[in-house]
């Protein structure tokens, strides 16, 4: 649910840092974009789901109960994420279009660096606590030792490990060249999309159980990409011109009687 803050986010810093003006039907659809992930986040908040489409409640699924301030604090994080998504989005915007970069050339130069910084970050990860937000056995922030030896001892792992690679570097490509076309903005708005595709692929599992407040969240998530996006302005150019050609053939056949 929170990740919706996103599209806020790019959009303000798309206005202050590179200049671009946005109009009420922007804002319409980024109002209408975060308005169907908060209803997709309260399906399963209400009804009790483990977590649903997207991730959207965070601090709704699992099996044992969570204490109030790790709930806070797990929505302060994910907050604090999606300010810097929308600050790398905006700047990878501002670097394609003002230095003409190719977006694998782009998808590349963020892989080396994020590889880089990640690789350097594992080494205290390994030591940090992490108390009730942990997952391994060790109980510390991540444990990459362990993470190799399940890859060496298990193909599947492995293998799933490489295909996870390869569909990032496919997303991201796609995304740095959404961006370059069109906008930062616009590709955060068309990601949030991707909530719909989860929710249709955990229902096909059947990991998640059908909510009626899903459905009505999904078709106000779609409205507000569609408004965002201008897919409904040449459909209302077009009627407002039939309507026009309507009447003109109307008052002719008046004059003509």
């Amino acid at each position: 649910m929170l990740r919706g803050a996103v599209v806020v986010f790019t959009g303000l810093l798309s206005v202050g840092f590179l200049g671009r003006r946005l109009t009420a039907s922007h804002w319409s659809g980024i109002g209408l974009t975060i308005a169907g992930l908060i209803i997709v986040g309260l399906a399963d908040f209400l009804g009790g789901g483990a977590g649903g489409a997207g991730g959207a409640g965070g601090a709704g699924g699992g099996s044992a109960p969570h204490r109030l301030s790790e709930i806070i604090t797990g929505d302060l994080l994910i907050v604090l994420a999606q300010i810097v998504a929308a600050v790398q989005m905006v700047v990878e915007e501002k670097l394609i279009h003002k230095d003409d970069i190719h977006p694998l050339q782009a998808v590349g130069n963020e892989g080396l660096f994020g590889f880089t910084i990640l690789s350097l970050l594992l080494v205290p990860a390994y030591f940090i606590p992490a108390g009730g937000f942990s997952t391994n056995p060790r109980g510390v922030l991540e444990d990459a030792l362990d993470a190799f030896c399940q890859m060496g001892s298990s193909a599947s792992v492995a293998g799933a490990v490489a295909l996870n690679v390869l569909s990032i570097a496919a997303f991201n490509f796609a995304g740095v060249s959404v961006t370059k076309e069109m906008s930062a903005t616009t590709r955060m708005v068309i990601d949030s999309l991707r909530t719909v595709v989860i929710w249709a692929v955990s229902l096909l599992l059947r990991w998640e159980s059908f909510k009626y407040l899903q459905v009505i969240g999904f078709v106000v998530l779609l409205s507000g990409a569609v408004i965002y996006n201008g897919l409904l302005s040449p459909i209302v150019e077009r009627c407002r011109r039939h309507g026009q050609t309507v009447d003109e053939t109307t008052s002719l056949i008046r004059d003509e009687s």
